[in-house]
């Protein structure tokens, strides 16, 4: 649990700071948040842990200890209130269908727990009455309503009274109506507004909510917050994982309720950032401002891990250190870090661990000649490097004074920060010296990374007119083609795999692409049941690294069968596979060798497959060829978004988990993404700003979540450069979201993106 917490705690700060920015320590502390939060509300009863709005869900909250449970309330048929969150009985039961359009005896054939897990056969749906005698006086209760009129409200309440307790009930309103009937109903319960948009902020308060929820996407409205609060009214705000990468940002903006899957989880990342706390008032007492890599407090101590990036641990150090306060950044990033101190600082390092020269001064340079002493010749041992020819390997460790106002940087890749001490502490661990050490100004070498990941202007020439701009769109698409695309000789045919496969929903069929007789890679089409001659909105959905199944039928994974979920929605859907990733083992690294020599890329083959799919896709009677999008997260992000730049029928596109400059995602941060993402030729032509300049004036929607290693402060930062153009051809300004979480598909806030542009399916 630690190292994970670790990790993401990494991902999370890189998101919130930015990477070339001083940061001051302690001016936004997530620890200190958790003492204001009031309220953890299970999720459809700890839904991570259990089937969702079941009993043993509920139970189970109970004894996680968590303050209150979320459920979803509907009507059977014949009139009895029961738990279920959608509307279809698919998803979570053995059933089929509308759920109200059964009588209760009906529901409660039905099995609610397989569909979770095979060892909860047998879990039935729970009406709300037995959901409120389960919870009464032993946790709260938040009522999300599904349906609406004042027979309804009226028969939530009498249940409530009747076997719940009103003073444990809190009611979801999504009206003011709403708030105003449940208020003389049950005017001992709490309201919690499930606002339709942050307009209607004043109103709900003023109808008298005691809480009310933002939508993670609107949190980048900072004025959103103060209005609540100013009202007198807390804040609610959903999460879903309970990791600190979702958790911390959220947090900033001091919530009284919190709202998750992952009760466990949740508490397990608060009592870590409440440690964590502890950590950063003694480095905030010693520390002025960092800035470079992304640090997260943490102490010395054998089986304490240390590197943010890397699952290892220490093993060995000397009894002084351990305990100590310290910083955890990510391995191969050491020389980025920097720390400037407001008082006599002593820090304790482990360095020259192996003779790779990662761990070592440039230019052959010892510590000494960086103003650095030694403390004890082998003294620290880790997991990484621990052995050598089977025998125990340990690291000299090093100490260096720095007086008030003085910097550290300048160190190797890979080194490990193991006590950053005041001076009076140094004193006492045996063999420090005072007096002896401090930093030494040592000329640095030429930078090849520095200048590749310079800051650079657009490569985009200035144009008097929208013909000018069309001219250099097509000029590039024409390069892009020339230059990136494997240029496939000979025939290609496609052929469909099999019968399609029926998914209740929707029907997938599996097609193969051949060339010269042999197959190449796949597509499949989710076509969703539609009147003859109907042309649907289509949605092309192009894959990340991993395999296809993460994008057709694995909800769990980062890519959320984000396929899937637009086919259950109405859309007509295409999902790519990324060739070398299937079938089989992962094998996308050899073939981006294998064509490297010829000036192509593994990307150079998906650029090409992107292309077959796009001409098939346009080609299908089914499409409606006006409201074509494209998505995909990570390498399927990339794909989209150059689908769109290349494909000028794409109608809108969302690109989520990668956005930015390439200069910073696969030159500065390449400890964090696969080597693959370093496609030769790209720059500085086809940098993804510039990309994105070919897809104006059409919509687009970029989402980075907030911990993703693709930060969205990058995302931001390359979306003002170009904004201003994209406004000049007449298109309006790229969507932008930062949803909670890592590197992960985020499914709502795309949805959102393609209704309000290629429309709903009717």
């Amino acid at each position: 649990m630690r190292h994970s917490l670790y990790c993401v705690l990494a991902v999370c700060l890189t998101t919130l700071l930015s990477p070339l920015a001083w940061s001051f320590p302690g001016e936004s502390d997530p620890g200190a948040a958790v003492d204001t939060l009031q309220q953890i509300v299970a999720h459809r009863g700890a839904s991570s842990d259990r089937p969702e709005n079941t009993l043993s869900a509920l139970q189970r909250a109970i004894v996680l200890k968590a303050t209150a449970v979320e459920i979803d309330v509907r009507t059977s048929k014949d009139g009895t209130l029961f738990l279920l969150h959608d509307a279809k009985l698919d998803r979570t039961t053995d059933g089929t269908g509308v759920a109200t359009e059964l009588t209760m005896s009906q529901l409660k054939q039905l099995d609610a727990g397989s569909a979770f897990n095979k060892a909860y056969a047998g879990e039935r749906i729970p009406t709300l009455g037995e959901a409120l005698q389960l919870c009464r006086g032993k946790i709260n209760v938040l009522l999300d309503l599904k349906e609406q009129g004042t027979a309804y409200a009226e028969a939530v309440a009498k249940t409530v009274r009747e076997q719940g307790d009103p003073r444990q009930t809190i009611v979801g309103v999504r009206s003011l109506e709403q708030a105003q009937l449940f208020r003389k109903l049950l005017p001992q319960a709490q309201q919690l507004g499930f606002i339709p948009d942050p307009e209607s902020i004043d109103a709900f308060a003023q109808a008298g909510v005691e809480y009310i929820r933002l939508w993670p996407r609107w949190l980048d409205d900072e004025s959103l917050v103060p209005a609540i609060k100013r009202q007198g009214v807390k804040l609610h705000l959903n999460g879903s994982t309970g990791k600190p990468d979702e958790i911390i940002p959220l947090l900033k903006h001091n919530p009284a309720s919190l709202l998750v899957d992952d009760v466990a989880t949740l508490q397990a990342t608060l009592k870590q950032l409440k440690a964590s706390q502890k950590v950063s008032a003694k480095l905030n007492n010693l520390i002025e401002k960092t800035a470079g890599s992304p640090l997260v407090p943490g102490i010395s101590g054998v089986d304490e891990n240390t590197f943010l990036n890397r699952d290892y641990q220490m093993l060995a150090l000397p009894q002084e250190l351990q305990g100590q306060p310290r910083y955890l950044f990510d391995g191969g990033s050491g020389q980025r870090v920097e720390l400037q101190f407001k008082k006599p600082t002593v820090v304790f390092a482990a360095l020259e661990y192996n003779n790779t020269g990662a761990w070592s001064f440039p230019q052959g340079r010892s510590p000494r000649d960086h103003g650095w002493r030694k403390l004890d010749n082998a003294a620290y041992r880790g997991t990484s490097n621990g052995t050598v020819k089977d025998k125990p390997h340990f690291a000299s460790i090093y100490f260096c004074e720095f007086q008030a106002g003085q910097k550290l940087s300048g160190l190797p890749p890979w080194w490990l920060c193991l006590a950053i001490m005041d001076a009076n502490a140094a004193s006492q661990v045996p063999g420090f010296q005072a007096g002896t050490s401090g930093p030494i100004n040592v000329p640095s070498t030429y930078s090849y990374e520095a200048e590749a990941t310079r800051a650079r202007p657009l490569q985009v020439p200035e144009f008097q007119n929208n013909r000018q701009w069309a001219q250099w769109q097509e000029s590039q698409r024409q390069a892009f083609q020339e230059q990136l695309v494997y240029p496939y000789p000979g025939k290609l045919t496609i052929k469909p795999v099999g019968a399609a496969l029926d998914r209740g929903m929707f029907h997938q069929q599996e097609f193969a692409v051949y060339h010269d007789g042999h197959r190449i890679f796949r597509f499949f089409r989710l076509a969703p049941p539609t009147k003859p001659g109907k042309k649907l909105p289509t949605i092309v959905c192009f894959m990340g690294h991993g395999k296809v199944s993460q994008i057709l039928s694995e909800p769990n994974s980062y890519q959320h069968a984000c396929a899937a979920q637009f086919a259950e929605q109405g859309y007509l859907v295409y999902a790519m596979e990324n060739v070398g990733m299937e079938p089989g083992s992962d094998r996308h690294h050899e073939l981006d060798h294998l064509l490297r020599l010829d000036g192509y890329s593994w990307y150079g083959l998906l650029f090409a497959h992107q292309q077959i799919l796009l001409q098939h896709v346009f080609a299908d009677p089914q499409v409606n060829p006006a409201k074509v999008g494209a998505t995909g997260v990570s390498t399927g992000g990339l794909l989209a978004l150059s689908a769109a730049a290349f494909e000028p029928r794409i109608a809108a596109t969302s690109v989520q988990g990668i956005f930015g400059s390439m200069r910073v995602s696969f030159i500065r941060d390449r400890q964090r993404h696969c080597h693959c993402g370093a496609i030769p030729g790209l720059l500085p032509k086809f940098d993804l700003p510039e990309m994105a300049l070919l897809v104006t004036p059409r919509p687009l929607h970029i989402s980075n979540a907030v911990s993703d290693g693709f930060s969205p402060a990058e995302a931001k930062r390359c979306l003002k450069l170009i904004t201003p153009l994209y406004q000049q051809v007449g298109g309006k300004t790229p969507k932008f979201s930062a949803p909670p979480g890592h590197h992960e598909f985020a499914f709502q806030e795309a949805l959102m993106f393609f209704t309000n542009t290629i429309g709903k399916p009717e």
